[in-house]
């Protein structure tokens, strides 16, 4: 593949490790009953756009086994724009690439999703979403968050045809911002099967973003 390879998507892969939006969140009806969701807002709030670098390192559980490293950028746009453009993706990682998932900002959840909260251990509440969108590549993603500060730990997906991944993330300060520093996950999909490493750098902040950058070529 030459060029840009433009993926939409929040996380894996080194996909964008915010969610700012500005303004209120649409109604959320139960969601706005849940105090771990009202901690998740907090974080969402305040940031006009916002740019990193990453890197992705990628271990493939094959014959021979192979390992590849890329690099892109993620973009954020207020409200919802959200973007990762990589550079020159390996063939052998196209499909892996074209199978990450992408997830709403937090204050989008009821808008776009059929959220539930099917867990709280008293450390860590899980939310089921379903996109409300039946042509959605998600099929569904579980996303696990810690009950004292409203980060996400660990995002498990699964895709309508059949792939999934699970990532879990660390957070730095920057700032008055708590951003992702890495991702650790698994992918597996059709022709795939894979040990992702994110990291992420350079963040900046109220920066200009253009819109094509959020268009798929």
């Amino acid at each position: 593949m030459s060029g840009l390879q433009r993926i939409v998507s929040r996380v894996a892969l080194g996909a964008f490790a915010l969610a700012f939006t500005l303004g209120a969140a649409p109604d959320a009806g139960p969601l706005r009953l849940n105090a771990v969701y009202l901690k998740m807002l907090r974080w969402s709030a305040g940031v006009r756009s916002s740019v990193a670098d990453i890197e992705v390192r990628t271990s493939m559980r094959s014959f021979p086994p192979a390992s590849f490293t890329f690099h892109g950028h993620s973009y954020f746009k207020a409200p919802d724009k959200q973007a990762v453009v990589f550079d020159d993706v390996p063939g052998l990682m196209r499909g892996l690439v074209k199978d990450s998932p992408s997830i709403e900002p937090v204050p989008l959840w009821p808008e776009r999703y059929d959220a539930t909260v099917v867990g709280d251990d008293g450390t860590t509440t899980t939310f089921h979403l379903v996109p409300k969108d039946s042509q959605s590549q998600l099929a569904s993603a579980d996303v696990e968050v810690a009950d004292a500060t409203g980060l996400v730990t660990r995002y498990t997906f699964n895709n309508a045809n059949g792939s999934s991944v699970t990532t879990e993330q660390t957070y730095e300060r920057i700032g008055s911002h708590e951003v992702v520093a890495s991702q650790v996950g698994h992918a597996r999909g059709h022709g795939y099967n894979a040990e992702v490493t994110t990291v992420f750098s350079n963040y900046r902040f109220n920066v200009p973003v253009s819109d094509d950058v959020f268009v798929k070529p």
